[in-house]
């Protein structure tokens, strides 16, 4: 909504409500900071109920409500991707919804993932493969905060040779800046040259950097992304904020190297996250939440996902 300079309403159409038994609605909202709302709806449905005590049920939910620290609740990305650019010669194929673990402390904090997946096909026969990640850490407390994100996708499997990574992106080892973006791309598509930018701009006072690990000769991305807030002497913790970051690469499958079948693509996915949490004494020491795994095979015209 901030990219766009517009308003977000609510609108509930009544007519629906003829094909249901729903009998009382209440709609609860409070102003967060930068302008947004905190929202609840309280819907009630089935015969023989009470209006009176729903009502009150309502004035319960709304007093909890005014209590809630909305600041906490309405963290946001302090570093937001623009999101990915693909040239349109890419092909989609599905997406693996997002994933998250949340992390075993008082203090609420979450480490979330989703990925997409499109091809392309060159010249020379061979299939190539997009993956787009999204990896998420949030925090949802003013004691908790972000220290890490690291992405992995492993095609390094000894069975499948066939498969390796081509291109990915980010590289090295950088930051921080206020803007990031990186393109990688390949030239010998049917389509022609086929590309993907991501890049990400930072509030002021916060910032990333990231070190690649990754291993071409492996066929393995694996990238760590650090978090941190600005502070005149050192960095600092960013408490209570959310770091959002889009490590992706292209794969390749060569069919030639595979007695002609293997266009498919065979991925291990594991996503982790750190994150700083300051005990009720003051003290402040590490976290990390359980890690994402699971495994995809990615085909032409479908994902098959399984759990590691």
């Amino acid at each position: 909504m901030d990219s766009l300079r517009t308003k977000l309403g609510i609108v509930l159409d009544f007519k629906e409500l003829k094909k249901s038994n729903v009998k009382f609605i209440g709609i609860v909202t409070k102003p967060t900071p930068g302008d947004r709302y905190y929202t609840v709806y309280y819907i009630v449905e089935g015969p023989g109920i009470d209006p009176q005590r729903e009502v009150r049920e309502l004035q319960k939910i709304s007093e909890g409500v005014k209590r809630t620290d909305i600041e906490i609740l309405s963290a946001r990305s302090k570093l937001s991707p623009l999101s990915l650019q693909v040239s349109y010669d890419w092909n989609p194929i599905g997406s693996v919804h997002w994933k998250r673990s949340t992390l075993d402390s008082a203090p609420r904090a979450y480490l979330e993932f989703k990925a997409d997946y499109s091809y392309v096909t060159t010249t020379s026969g061979q299939y190539w493969y997009l993956v787009h990640t999204v990896t998420q850490g949030r925090a949802m407390a003013s004691t908790v905060a972000v220290k890490s994100l690291e992405t992995i996708i492993d095609a390094n499997h000894p069975q499948n040779p066939w498969q390796q990574i081509e291109d990915w992106c980010p590289k090295n080892d950088g930051g921080p800046k206020t803007v990031y973006s990186y393109t990688f791309q390949i030239n010998n598509a049917k389509e022609g040259s086929v590309s993907a930018t991501v890049s990400y701009e930072t509030s002021d006072g916060y910032y990333m950097k990231w070190k690649d690990r990754t291993s071409g000769y492996e066929s393995r991305l694996d990238v760590i992304h650090e978090y941190y807030k600005q502070h005149y002497l050192r960095p600092d913790i960013a408490w209570g904020s959310q770091l959002t970051v889009e490590p992706s690469a292209i794969f390749s499958a060569d069919p030639s190297k595979g007695m002609g079948r293997t266009y498919y693509l065979s991925l291990d996915h594991v996503v982790k996250g750190t994150f700083w949490v300051r005990g009720g004494s003051g003290a402040i020491y590490t976290m990390s939440a359980p890690p994402i795994k699971f495994h995809v095979t990615v085909y032409p015209w479908k994902i098959v996902e399984y759990d590691s």
